[in-house]
């Protein structure tokens, strides 16, 4: 499948997939599964319907039923239209601390189950793209789908560096969509900090369709719900083909050039939204949501 491996240009929905998107899943089982259990041509027990292959210089078909070993490997769609590059590593090989990430302040946002999985990581398996469907969407859910199936056949989790958080198997896919073709909320996290005596709200995750995060600043507490709510709302337009660029109305809000907190969004398009001179954070807010 190397001859697929050209990454496509945005079309379809006005955006394509970035290359640096990409998702990891902590597996939990010492010895893993074979790639058919993951994806087959003729699928069966719930894997994926499409092809998968490790990048060996052999044609010895005896490997696709043998555990998945240390290495890379090649997942496509039936059509071939996306094809996803993954890498098998084992957890210490990949300098991997499942304590660091326990006992960290992202922990505090997870349920015990999530910290137990964590602390049983054995291999760590890395989701990158070669290349999409134009279209975007069907290519999403090919990607979603790999990790939530790997996450179930390895006792694992989700690991979604761009957007800060893990996910449990379940977790990976919202019933229902806010849309069929898409839903923003499985692809980014809303995000914040006290600021002072209000709160800077934002979101992390639109970079992995090459758009800018959004942010909020000065959100004072009564309005904390509301801000994460238009974010969300924004994001889910964005996901649509509604693209927010500096200049944009957002319901009331004007984005222009954030990111001004260099440490926190050094490399990192950001657009604060911005109410009208002299209207409060607040009362744009609450029009929005009225």
């Amino acid at each position: 499948m190397r001859q697929f491996w050209k990454f496509a240009k945005p079309k379809g929905p006005g955006f394509g997939i970035s290359k640096n998107f990409y998702l990891s899943v902590l597996a939990g089982v010492p010895v893993l599964p074979p790639i058919t259990e993951l994806i087959a041509p003729k699928p069966e027990g719930g894997a994926l319907d499409g092809f998968g292959v490790p990048l060996v210089n052999t044609n010895d078909k005896s490997l696709l039923a043998q555990p998945m070993q240390r290495g890379i490997y090649a997942l496509s769609t039936k059509d071939q239209k996306n094809v996803v590059r993954m890498m098998v590593m084992n957890a210490d090989e990949a300098g991997f601390s499942p304590e660091a990430i326990a006992t960290s302040r992202l922990a505090e946002r997870v349920t015990p189950e999530v910290l137990t999985r964590i602390r049983s990581t054995w291999h760590l398996i890395q989701l990158s793209w070669e290349s999409h469907d134009p279209e975007v969407y069907p290519a999403l859910d090919f990607f979603l789908n790999i990790a939530k199936r790997l996450a179930e056949i390895t006792d694992g989790i989700v690991a979604d560096p761009i957007s800060e958080r893990y996910l449990l198997p379940e977790q990976v896919f919202i019933k229902p969509r806010v849309d069929p073709l898409v839903d923003a909320r499985e692809h980014i996290f809303i995000h914040s900090r006290p600021s002072n005596d209000s709160w800077h709200v934002y979101s992390k995750g639109l970079i992995k369709i090459g758009q800018p995060e959004l942010e909020l600043c000065g959100v004072p507490p009564e309005s904390y719900d509301q801000a994460g709510r238009l974010l969300m709302s924004a994001a889910q337009g964005v996901f649509m083909g509604f693209l927010v660029k500096s200049g944009s109305d957002v319901v009331g809000f004007e984005a222009r050039e954030g990111g001004h907190d260099k440490a926190r969004w050094e490399g990192i398009p950001v657009l604060e939204l911005l109410p009208p001179t002299g209207i409060p954070v607040a009362q744009v807010l609450a029009n929005w949501e009225s």
